[in-house]
């Protein structure tokens, strides 16, 4: 698997070599259309309402309850106190369900459909169905659509590949002249992606681009708000104000959709190749040797990207994932706990560990009070 800071290394001179550099960022501090103006801030939260990944795999959410979701969401709303959820997933009549959950909770909703290794005109056509879905919902801006999330890695036809994984290997070895045509199809299919939006949806749409890869390839002129899903790593907050600072050039609110870590030590610096402590190959999937559960670097990292995004303004962030119900945890063995390798706030505890479909109980780790002191 390539490793993060290989990932980042090949995908940051695409745009270069496709002379598309990111530009100067605007001198202006100010960032219109935040809701959060003259609001205390608060972060938000991505709720997973299950993805499927490519053709006949599993829901990475097999069990779903009206109940289930009502109490969670409760959960979001109240003992979190988030202003705001983005709503992901595959699932349709589920996006819409959470939609109307969060919506009865006051909060502000970021619907975003996910169709992984599909071909592109069924991602299309499921995002057309997901836009309308939530135009019927909205009212002002209480609702946001987000037209899918990195896709030139989820979505074929961009980068070789057949999966995500393939292509997620891939980008180490892409020649440079094969770069500007990666970026020329990606941006054409996301010109095609706003058009179905639009076409559906009247409000304020968004793209989930990675920062550092797909967001500076990406027309922001085409949306209404900057979309990032932010997992860089410095070593000091002050090192993260220019890196956010060329997303402002667009003279648009930027929102973080995405930003976190997992559980383990050294996952602050793994972002967003954090879950790659599981090897998925093994039969069964086990985590990696060596690999130490580490709840206080998670709600560290967490509590420090809360005040580094409030500070600088940002429209608002999402932390990825207050619960993660396909990566259980185990209270005994450390090789089958894959709740280290998730994002959540929240550890999941089946009651039959190896049924994805078991009832289960939610624990709050230490993230999990670290985000809700800095929302209190």
């Amino acid at each position: 698997m390539i490793s993060r800071k290989g990932f980042l290394r090949a995908v940051a001179g695409a745009a270069v070599l496709a002379g598309m550099g990111t530009g100067t960022a605007s001198a202006g501090t100010g960032h219109p259309g935040s809701r959060q103006a003259g609001r205390r801030w608060r972060g938000g939260v991505c709720y997973d309402t299950g993805v499927l990944h490519a053709p006949g795999d599993p829901s990475s959410r097999v069990r779903w309850s009206r109940r289930q979701l009502d109490r969670e969401i409760g959960m979001i709303a109240h003992d979190l106190r988030c202003p705001s959820i983005t709503a992901f997933g595959t699932d349709l009549g589920r996006l819409a369900e959470t939609t109307d959950a969060a919506l009865r909770h006051g909060m502000e909703v970021f619907v975003q459909p996910r169709l992984y290794d599909h071909p592109q005109d069924e991602v299309l056509a499921h995002m057309a169905e997901a836009a309308r879905a939530a135009e019927r919902r909205r009212t002002g801006d209480d609702v946001t659509f987000v037209t899918g999330c990195e896709h030139f890695l989820f979505t074929p036809g961009i980068i070789p590949g057949d999966s995500f994984m393939e292509r997620i290997e891939n980008i180490a070895s892409l020649p440079d002249t094969e770069w500007p045509r990666v970026i020329a199809r990606f941006r054409d299919f996301l010109a095609r992606a706003v058009e179905v939006s639009r076409r559906e949806f009247r409000g304020r749409i968004t793209y989930g681009a990675a920062a550092g890869a797909d967001a500076s390839w990406t027309d922001w002129s085409m949306f209404d708000v900057v979309g990032l899903d932010y997992y860089a790593f410095y070593d000091t907050d002050a090192e993260y104000a220019p890196d956010l600072a060329q997303y402002r050039r667009w003279d648009k609110p930027v929102m973080v959709l995405e930003f976190g870590c997992c559980t383990f030590t050294g996952a602050a610096r793994a972002g967003g190749m954090g879950w790659d402590v599981v090897d998925w190959e093994a039969e069964p999937p086990v985590v990696r040797p060596g690999v130490v559960r580490d709840e206080r670097e998670q709600a560290d990292h967490i509590a420090r990207m809360l005040r580094v995004f409030r500070a600088e303004g940002l429209a608002g962030a999402h932390l990825y994932s207050v619960i993660t119900p396909d990566s259980p945890h185990h209270p005994e063995r450390r090789d089958l706990d894959f709740d280290m390798a998730s994002y959540s706030l929240l550890r999941t505890v089946r009651e039959r560990f190896e049924d994805d479909n078991s009832p289960y109980r939610l624990e709050p780790k230490q993230s999990f009070r670290a985000f809700r002191r800095f929302n209190r």
